[in-house]
């Protein structure tokens, strides 16, 4: 957002504040001040008054002009394809020196003498505004033929870049800044000069019938204007060249500098877009089955804040010209995500982040613009279309407020700076609270603490007295607390078992979850406004970002990479959730000794083992995959104390591939269903433990798991544990499979002898028998 200081002083009277205190006071409200220019007019540019311009008797392209200075009258020689007798120019005199350290001489072109050289805008320092030289009008000024142009103060202006979060849709105009830098600066915003408008005039409603939808969700104030002729000046011209803004129609120029200043929108339509009753024009607001908010003539001719039909737009030769301002709540243009999909103007910009929702004083600016810079006949009264938007009320207490800020604040310097700033203020005396009117312009102002923001910023963070800080002890033992330490214990445990923690953004591609079968969030939940097209939707797992680093780190060069990340995932209603991730892929180890310099790669099995050493035991349950992350032969679901916590399998070899990886296992786990508690104490026993191998015979569809949970609801006697250490399948065994249980004995009351084994063994072997049907192979 640029400013200058004499179109700033239009609204607050800066005129005796220097341009560096401004600048200090922006930066300190918050208002970042990117960069300060000065404009200055050089030494002998003067006001000249064309006195006659002839062609150059050697030269097509040249013309001979006599030009009053006011002390003489000089003869200059100019190529501009603009200049023309009667002219008022800027002149720069021998001697002068302009910008660029480019001295102006006597020079002879073609054979005829020149004394001065007649100045475009870039000569004299200005951005381009036309393809000649600049021709002066009133708009500066007062003309006085000799006058030195460095008298003249609306072309000696001050320019301030200002960097505007997203958020300050308000200060997107001069009167939206002015209205912030007059609050500490404790000055009055001049109002807008309102022409009176004569009683015989004609009204708009002869002219002019406007009808709404009840679904609309915009405002609008409509009026007509009769024009024979609408031109732009050179203030204008110089100002909307300054701030980046260039138009070939002189309307366009208008409406453009109408919004930077009072940060309305406009539209302006020919009057042959619409059809008409009566005489009248008829023009319709309507909601599109698309969910826009669209102006309807003919046909649709604009969906506002968005665009506007090329085929309607007014210019400065329309007879009849309808104009719009028009006011539509930011999140309204934001929700609609079809925005995206059709071809938007530059109204996008401002409307979502929130423009100014004024719009009689918007529309009053425009009409007397209108008046003061054309021959036109602008219809007494509007037609309006008014939604009523309801704002945003907040109600605080002064001890709170003084609370939040620091120290105490006067009651009437609270309310002196709120209102300052637009804001309604009720105050009630007898519970010291206010109640405070959020205007419509400022829609990022919800709640306490932003009350408390702008207060503080209009104070000065520097003007807050530093106080100590008070180190009060309180319990530590919290959730927020136990899920830091559960946290940290998981890192350092994954860490330690050699794998490198990983970070990435919560978001993530939707094609590529869509190809990998991963869910995504419902659309109309997605986020509104993705970084890039390939971080467009909130991620509902860890892998993929986790598979992006592998990949980087195996290009550069990396064998052996074993990766965890702890993270927020979404479900697809956007719910988070907080995983637990690991990636190991390609060798089981580093090169060395050991290993002959040839390590083998990762198996399933060393996999799980790492994953058991950080996470503690657990059982695997056989389970197809459900994505197409994982290979459907090698992978299964993590379960501890029966309850699932997630997922461990390979990673699908066309997986592998796409990413251009070695083999890779992968595993993502509910982090919420992590044990984290206390260490609990128990006795052990101090006598050896025994172990006996049985080799069985299984029916080929029974899982280990049944066979588990049946011996476990057994009570064998002194049977501490038992795990599965070998299978076999053959066709020699029919339909059945062989499997090796490894069964560990040991008691707390005395050393067991090969008897109390072989009768427990026994009885392991009889009841498999009777319930199982499991034989001893």
């Amino acid at each position: 957002m640029i400013i200058t200081k004499q179109w700033l002083n239009e609204c607050i009277n800066i005129e005796n504040i220097s341009t560096d205190d401004i600048a200090k006071e922006l930066n300190s409200i918050g208002l970042e001040v990117d960069g300060v220019d000065k404009i200055r007019m050089p030494k002998d540019v003067v006001i000249g008054s064309i006195i006659s311009c002839e062609k150059h008797p050697n030269a097509d392209k040249l013309n001979v002009c006599k030009v009053d200075l006011g002390d003489k009258i000089e003869q200059i020689v100019c190529g501009a394809k603009n200049v023309a007798s009667g002219q008022m120019v800027p002149v720069a005199r021998v001697g002068s020196i302009l910008p660029g350290n480019f001295k102006i001489k006597e020079a002879k072109l073609r054979d005829i003498d020149s004394n001065g050289m007649i100045c475009s805008s870039t000569e004299l320092g200005f951005p381009k505004i036309n393809d000649g030289i600049m021709v002066l009008d009133e708009s500066i000024g007062e003309l006085e033929v000799g006058k030195q142009l460095s008298e003249l103060p609306l072309l000696n202006d001050d320019i301030i870049e200002l960097e505007l979060t997203a958020n300050r849709g308000d200060c997107l105009s001069i009167h939206g800044v002015a209205r912030d830098i007059s609050v500490p600066f404790n000055l009055d915003v001049k109002p807008v000069e309102i022409k009176e408008e004569d009683e015989h005039q004609l009204g708009v409603g002869r002219v002019l019938n406007v009808s709404s939808g009840d679904k609309i969700e915009s405002s609008f104030i409509f009026k007509a204007v009769d024009s024979k002729e609408i031109k732009s000046n050179l203030l204008i011209d110089l100002r909307l060249a300054l701030v980046g803004e260039s138009f070939d129609d002189d309307l366009d120029k208008l409406l453009a500098y109408a919004t930077y200043f009072t940060g309305v929108l406009f539209r302006a339509y020919d009057e042959k877009a619409f059809c008409t009753k009566d005489d009248k024009t008829l023009l319709s607001a309507r909601k599109q089955a698309n969910g826009l908010n669209a102006v309807l003539g003919k046909k649709r001719v604009s969906f506002v804040g968005l665009s506007q039909e090329v085929e309607s737009k007014a210019t400065k030769d329309s007879k009849r010209i309808i104009l719009e301002a028009n006011y539509t709540h930011p999140t309204v243009i934001l929700e609609n995500k079809l925005h995206k999909q059709i071809s938007t103007d530059r109204h996008l910009y401002r409307s979502s982040r929130g423009s100014e929702s004024d719009l009689d004083f918007g529309i009053n600016y425009l009409s007397n613009l209108l008046l003061k810079s054309g021959d036109v006949m602008i219809y007494a009264g509007s037609q309006q279309v008014v939604q009523d938007y309801e704002n945003v009320i907040i109600n605080i207490h002064i001890k709170e407020l003084t609370d939040m800020i620091g120290q105490f604040v006067e009651k009437n310097r609270l309310i002196n700076i709120l209102q300052g700033l637009g804001f309604e203020v009720i105050f009630k005396h007898e519970q010291e609270s206010m109640n405070i009117k959020v205007p419509a312009f400022r829609h990022d102002v919800l709640n306490k603490q932003d009350i408390c923001e702008e207060i503080v910023r209009m104070i000065g963070i520097d003007n807050i007295e530093s106080k100590p800080l008070i180190f009060a002890q309180s319990a530590k033992h919290n959730d927020s607390y136990v899920n830091f330490k559960k946290r940290q214990a998981y890192r350092f445990k994954s860490a330690s078992n050699g794998f490198f923690e990983s970070l990435h953004f919560i978001f993530d591609d939707r094609a590529r979850n869509d190809k990998y079968e991963l869910d995504n969030v419902y659309k109309n939940r997605d986020i509104a406004n993705p970084i890039t097209s390939e971080l467009n939707t909130l991620r509902s797992s860890l892998l993929p970002n986790m598979l992006d680093s592998i990949s980087k780190n195996k290009n550069y060069g990396k064998n052996s990479i074993a990766l965890f990340e702890i993270g927020t995932v979404f479900n697809k209603n956007r719910e988070e959730n907080i995983n637990i991730a690991f990636v190991f892929s390609g060798d089981k180890d580093f090169a060395n000794i050991s290993n002959n310099g040839k390590p083998q790669k990762i198996d399933f099995y060393s996999f799980a083992r790492a994953i058991s050493n950080i996470i503690g035991k657990f059982e695997l349950e056989v389970k197809l995959a459900k994505t197409k992350l994982s290979d459907p032969y090698e992978s299964a679901l993590i379960k501890q104390n029966d309850e699932i916590l997630g997922t461990i399998s390979r990673l699908h070899t066309n997986v592998q591939n796409d990413y251009g990886i070695d083999k890779t296992y992968i595993c993502e786990l509910d982090f919420s269903k992590l044990s984290w508690d206390k260490t609990i104490v128990k006795s052990y026993s101090s006598f050896q433990a025994i172990s006996r191998d049985l080799s069985l015979l299984i029916p080929k569809e029974m899982t280990f798991s049944k066979i588990r949970d049946f011996l476990n609801t057994q009570n064998i006697a002194n049977l501490i544990n038992f795990n599965a250490i070998d299978l076999y399948k053959g066709e020699e065994l029919g339909d059945k499979f062989s499997l090796s249980i490894k069964f560990h004995f040991q008691s707390n009351e005395k050393t067991l002898k090969d008897e109390d084994v072989a009768e427990a063994m026994d009885k392991i072997l009889a009841l498999l028998k009777k319930e199982l049907d499991i034989t001893i192979r």
